[in-house]
């Protein structure tokens, strides 16, 4: 969820990259030598990720970096839409683009378990956090609101259901004789009460 949302957590801290931790915990999970897997990039450019090759190719390095060989994958797009949301997908490489600048948006429709089969394409489910989400949905206090998102932030940064790459931030420019613009957290630009004077 993007900092722009009310309800964002920025007390959750990003992963920690460490090369030597993450060959150490393979070696506990029995996998010293490594292992082979399929990493799903994206066909086409999106708002979020102009460039779902090139990220592949940077995460398949990484990998490469403790052991772990990658192959990507890649497909028509309607095809690898319908195939990730199958659960068909070891690991794969998506994004979201809000649709009204709301946390329920982004937690609950990519998160919860009643999303599974819709918009949650990792297949998470954890009932604590549905419990939080749906009580979240009828809270109209909004600092009551905000507090019951960052506690299911903090249960999806834990789960680890998938790992948060990056968010876009919109570049705008504009001239003092622009008046009534006010930048949407979406991206979506609303121009209703726009005046030029």
């Amino acid at each position: 969820m993007p900092p722009s949302i009310n309800g964002y957590n920025d007390a959750i801290k990003d992963y920690e990259y460490d090369l030597d931790k993450a060959k150490k915990l393979l070696e506990e999970a029995g996998y010293k030598d490594g292992f082979s897997m399929e990493l799903w990039a994206m066909p086409v450019p999106r708002p979020y990720m102009p460039n779902g090759q090139k990220l592949a190719e940077a995460i398949q390095a990484d990998f490469e970096k403790i052991g772990v060989k990658v192959k990507i994958v890649t497909m028509e797009w309607a095809t690898y839409l319908e195939k990730v949301q199958a659960g068909e997908s070891p690991m794969f490489m998506l994004g979201w683009t809000g649709d009204n600048g709301d946390a329920d948006n982004f937690l609950y429709t990519l998160l919860d378990k009643d999303s599974i089969g819709s918009n949650n394409y990792s297949r998470y489910a954890n009932e604590e956090l549905h419990k939080i989400l749906i009580e979240a949905q009828t809270v109209v206090d909004e600092a009551k609101r905000d507090a019951l998102y960052k506690k299911a932030q903090e249960i999806i940064h834990n789960d680890a259901p998938w790992i948060p790459i990056a968010h876009s931030i919109p570049q705008l420019a504009g001239k003092s004789s622009i008046k009534g613009f006010i930048p949407h957290p979406t991206g979506t630009q609303p121009f209703t009460n726009v005046t030029i004077e």
